[in-house]
């Protein structure tokens, strides 16, 4: 067992070894393939077939993840371009289409279009490749202003297919400015060389002027270029020079071969000078097919030398030659889409733009709906919330005038119960003083109803509660000795109201009913009458009291009839 554990022991550090081992391997692998490709990078402008050398010598089994592959993919491409080396296949250049056009900086989006689109202008798809430039051109934020050139010459290339002349120049000057920028003489000469060949053609002398100046300023920093301007510039002596300085710009294309496209300009200025046999015989060295893209310009300028030449029938024959080439480009325009790649764009663009402005409207739409719908539900909110307010505020100023009324009402109760406290306290005095023949217990009852009274007063003035001491005592003691209270209130009243006292013994009231009915006197409701005595019979002797002063059941209330008894009996 232990020997077992031993070998598994020795297994797993043996695969962990050999995986750090891959792994610093792979690493050191990867890294030297970082390194070549560094290296291809930095050669790809100056020395573009070491560039490509290098690349070859890489094995595509050593690329590592997308980055890398697309990485590779488009150096490759880009050196396969310089060293004029044309492709039709996107074999090589698919790992950079699939990675860069999504995950690239600008930069790395801008050079996988522009050799996006060189592969579909070889395959023959200049819609696609048209597309491509759109969509290079289209780009923020560039700064290989070398590679935007490019894209912008591409696309002339597509113009001149179209016979848009103008969109020709303009590509070509925007290029050659950039071309200037980056110190790339040579190309800046070649495209300012084309633009003027063509402003040329299309009679603008003032841009015509400034772009020879401009290549004569140029040339004096690369000399070299000399004879390819002077092709070009070829075109601008046949229109605006004197014949002298036509004929010895000619003399440097005798015995040199010269180009199909420049020596139709030569041919031009022969016809110019009026050396009509010269002119004749250079066409005749230039095979052109009606397919091909100077056949217009071919059949043109053949038309107009065999018309000096008095040959009307072969001029007539040129000239049919001429609209036959013309119809059949121009269905080929038509059969391949290129006309409408940029129409095609422009509706997309336009539908895009429409799209986004409907989706602003509706957006803004919603944000309007929803501002005021909050706006209303503020309103509202603040509406209710000031009616609630309100309401509540006007409920607080009545149950304030409530209280104030209610304030009033027992000021005024008080007010009232002290005038009678203070009447009773001086009939009271009154009758000690004027009655001398007073018994002893009404006497008593008399002088602790004046103490209990003075007091309470004492206490009403002087807002001092120990005064209210001894009726509060008083108090208790009523509740406690109901029968002790009704007695002694029964003998107050005879010595205050001994009419009252004598019309109730009159009516046959026994002395409980007198003091029951003294109860009613001091201001007891009915209710706290029965509450305070306790009496099962309480409404039974009310009746019975009703019957013997004569008060039917429901003629009046019976403490009403009671104060008003006492008024009456003074």
């Amino acid at each position: 067992m232990l020997t077992m554990m031993k070998q598994s022991r020795i297994l797993i550090i043996y695969v962990a070894v050999l995986a750090v081992i891959v792994t610093i391997t792979g690493c050191h692998h990867n890294s030297a393939t970082d390194d070549a490709i560094n290296e291809a990078e930095l050669l790809i402008e100056s020395q573009p077939d070491s560039s490509l050398a290098i690349l070859n010598a890489i094995d595509s089994r050593s690329l590592r993840g997308d980055e890398q592959r697309a990485r590779y993919a488009l150096l490759m491409s880009m050196a396969l371009d310089k060293n004029y080396i044309d492709t039709t296949s996107f074999d090589v250049l698919q790992p950079a289409i699939d990675y860069y056009l999504e995950h690239g900086t600008p930069d790395e989006r801008l050079r996988t279009l522009y050799y996006q689109g060189c592969i579909y202008r070889n395959r023959g798809d200049d819609a696609n490749a048209m597309a491509s430039c759109i969509d290079a051109l289209e780009l923020k934020d560039v700064t290989d202003t070398l590679v935007l050139a490019r894209v912008y010459v591409g696309q002339a290339v597509l113009y001149y297919k179209q016979y848009k002349i103008d969109e020709f120049v303009n590509n070509h000057l925007r290029a050659g400015d950039l071309y200037k920028t980056n110190g790339d003489y040579a190309s800046a000469i070649k495209s300012f060389s084309k633009a003027l060949n063509m402003s040329v053609l299309l009679k603008n002398k003032f841009r015509s002027d400034s772009l020879v100046a401009v290549c004569q300023e140029l040339l004096a920093i690369r000399p070299d270029m000399l004879q390819f301007y002077n092709d070009y510039y070829l075109s601008y002596l046949i229109e605006y020079a004197p014949e002298e300085d036509i004929r010895e710009a000619l003399k440097s294309y005798e015995n040199v071969y010269v180009p199909d496209d420049i020596l139709l300009n030569v041919v031009r200025g022969y016809s110019k000078i009026k050396e009509t046999e010269r002119a004749l015989s250079l066409l005749d060295d230039i095979e052109i097919g009606p397919d091909t893209s100077d056949s217009l310009k071919y059949y043109s300028i053949k038309s107009e030398v065999l018309k000096m030449a008095g040959d009307y029938a072969g001029a007539l024959s040129a000239y049919e030659d001429y609209l036959y080439t013309s119809q059949r480009q121009l269905t080929g325009l038509f059969s391949n889409d290129l006309l409408f790649a940029e129409k095609k764009y422009d509706i997309e663009i336009s539908n895009l733009r429409n799209i986004q402005t409907k989706d602003s409207i509706i957006k803004y739409s919603i944000i309007a709906i929803m501002v005021l719908i909050v706006s209303a539900g503020i309103i509202y909110f603040s509406y209710h919330s000031n009616k609630v307010k309100r309401i509540i505020a006007e409920q607080n100023n009545l149950n304030l005038k409530l209280e104030n009324r209610t304030a009033e009402l027992e000021v005024e109760n008080l007010r009232l119960e002290k005038t009678e406290l203070e009447y009773e306290r001086e009939n009271l005095r009154n009758l000690l003083n004027e009655q001398a023949e007073i018994s002893v217990p009404i006497k008593e009852a008399i002088n602790v109803r004046l103490n209990l009274l003075n007091g309470l007063l004492a206490s009403e003035i002087s807002d001092n509660e120990s005064y209210a001491v001894p009726y509060k005592k008083w108090i208790e003691n009523i509740r406690k000795d109901r029968q002790s209270f009704i007695e002694s209130t029964r003998h107050a009243f005879s010595a205050s109201n001994p009419n009252f006292i004598h019309y109730l013994e009159s009516h046959g009231l026994s002395e409980d009913e007198i003091g029951y009915v003294c109860l009613y006197a001091i201001g007891l409701k009915g209710k706290e009458v029965g509450e305070y005595l306790q009496l099962k019979g309480h409404y039974n002797i009310s009746s019975t009291i009703r019957k013997k002063l004569g008060i039917g059941e429901h003629d009046t209330n019976l403490g009403i009839y009671i104060k008003r008894l006492i008024n009456d009996l003074g």
